[in-house]
């Protein structure tokens, strides 16, 4: 009941919020009914209070990026295809065998009928488009920032013999070097094969070896390697670069930003910030700040007396 109520005035609850002397928000017409139950009754005032308390930051976060998408998003024919096939896919979740079933179905997750629910589809459309829209409208800083590349690695371990480890790496280089698979060199002679095969790698690669990725973001087209020393001086790398063409990896490249945490959470920031997000009541600023720092547009709380 509490998430059905709360998705269905959310909208207005937020776009309603409104500095006043304590720094709290205030809400218009915060006594109007809005449901009553036997002799319980329950107020816009009532539910914004809630609201407040049952995970005020996200709820407000949510709404704002949603306010965001449709203000930054057309709605185009591809926008609509794709909302279309969220809406498909709930329906097939959901089994429904007609549409007036569907309608009924969805009620139950706190939709009025089908053009609320299509509207919802809609925004989540626009929504997953943001990320996008920030890839094209920044490619070329992005590029610069995390430089993809395509490579092989293989790994000799030294920390029993760094001799043994570099005379295994040399006859593994001077296989490929006379056109043997990587793949298959690797297989013999590597430490982890599993890194022979070909993936895509940036600047931020957490996996990589130090003097690995000193080499890759020198290299601008496909080379090979010779040995290289790993950063703790215990094995040995060589690397492979296949591609350095970052045209040719932009679809590859885009679908690793996408499952990014920390590339989703600055896109997020990004919008806000151009959008000027700013909030009025002090404690839904508190747990922002603590939570999302990076999405604040204001850089100290609005005043209070409490």
């Amino acid at each position: 009941m509490k998430k059905l109520l709360t998705m269905l005035v959310l909208a207005t609850l937020v776009l309603g919020l409104a500095g006043c002397e304590n720094a709290t928000a205030n809400i218009s017409e915060k006594n109007t009914m809005l449901i009553k139950v036997g002799k319980t009754t329950l107020t816009k005032g009532q539910l914004y209070e809630n609201m407040l308390n049952d995970d005020a930051a996200n709820k407000v976060v949510a709404k704002a990026l949603e306010m965001i998408a449709e203000a930054e998003i057309e709605t185009t024919a591809e926008i609509q295809a794709k909302a279309d096939e969220i809406y498909n896919d709930y329906r097939q979740q959901i089994a429904a065998t007609t549409e007036d079933d569907f309608a009924e179905a969805i009620k139950d997750y706190g939709f009025e009928d089908l053009d609320a629910f299509k509207a919802y589809c809609l925004n989540n459309a626009k929504s997953k488009e943001l990320s996008n829209k920030y890839i094209e409208d920044n490619w070329d800083s992005i590029i610069e920032e995390y430089y993809p590349v395509k490579a092989r690695l293989m790994y000799f371990n030294g920390s029993e013999s760094m001799e043994v480890a570099m005379q295994t790496a040399e006859t593994a280089l001077a296989e490929v070097k006379a056109g043997a698979d990587f793949e298959t060199v690797a297989q013999k002679y590597s430490s982890n094969a599993s890194q022979a095969s070909e993936q895509l790698y940036t600047r931020n690669s957490e996996s990589l070896d130090y003097n690995v990725l000193q080499f890759i973001l020198g290299s601008t087209s496909p080379t090979l390697s010779q040995v290289i020393t790993n950063k703790d001086s215990n094995g040995y790398y060589i690397v492979q670069i296949t591609n350095a063409n970052q045209a040719q990896l932009k679809d590859e490249f885009i679908a690793l930003l996408q499952n990014d945490t920390s590339f989703g959470d600055n896109v997020v920031a990004h919008y806000f910030k151009k959008h000027n997000f700013v909030v009025y009541d002090i404690d839904v600023y508190n747990t922002i700040k603590e939570n999302y720092p990076a999405y604040l547009v204001q850089e100290t709380g609005p005043k209070t007396d409490k």
